[in-house]
């Protein structure tokens, strides 16, 4: 009697292990493995025309940071925000004017005027005065679209400093000046991008 009992209870044993086994491998099947889901950044396009005073345009197109131009030739460019009243960025154009002079082949300058209510025929004189010569934007609604792209990317705020020059290497962000910036500095920056091109 006392053998059957045991013999019961291993039967017992073994058929109650022999379910869970059972029951968790029917579990583990059952269950969907784990499937990370992976978010693919947002490829949104950017895009902007900047008109001058003479109606020329030039396009400038953003996508994954990566920057198009496709109307300069030049790989070297720079984005000048800035305005009238602003008196470093007054100071600041004669410099801008001799550095596009001086590597007009691979230096390419954008001026983009922002937050001014200057008339066309005062900025006309003004470009004379301050002897600016080189490209500048007077469409300030895409001028201030491209600020308000550019900035944050910066990681200034809305109210940035000006002048605030953004300088481009083939398409690719290169460096940034806040404020009335030596020419010199620049220059140094442009002729180690030249170094690049060679």
């Amino acid at each position: 009697m006392k053998n059957n009992f045991y013999l019961l209870l291993t039967i017992i044993i073994l058929s109650s292990t022999a379910y869970s086994n059972e029951s968790l491998q029917k579990r583990e099947v059952q269950q969907e493995p784990h499937v990370k889901k992976v978010h693919t950044p947002s490829t949104k396009i950017y895009s902007f025309a900047f008109e001058n005073l003479h109606n020329q345009v030039s396009t400038i197109t953003m996508q994954n940071d990566i920057y198009s131009f496709p109307n300069i030739k030049q790989p070297i460019v720079m984005i000048s925000l800035f305005s009238t009243w602003c008196p470093p960025c007054r100071g600041e154009i004669p410099h801008l004017a001799n550095l596009q002079k001086k590597f007009k082949e691979h230096f390419f300058i954008i001026g983009a005027l922002v937050y001014d209510d200057i008339s066309k025929n005062e900025f006309a004189k003004f470009m004379i005065a301050q002897k600016a010569l080189f490209f500048i934007s007077t469409n300030q609604v895409e001028n201030l679209r491209f600020a308000k792209m550019i900035t944050p990317k910066l990681k200034l705020k809305k109210d940035f400093p000006m002048p605030l020059m953004i300088l481009f290497y083939r398409g690719k962000y290169f460096t940034h000046y806040e404020g009335s910036m030596p020419e010199e500095m620049i220059q140094s920056d442009i002729e180690q991008l030249l170094e690049k091109i060679k």
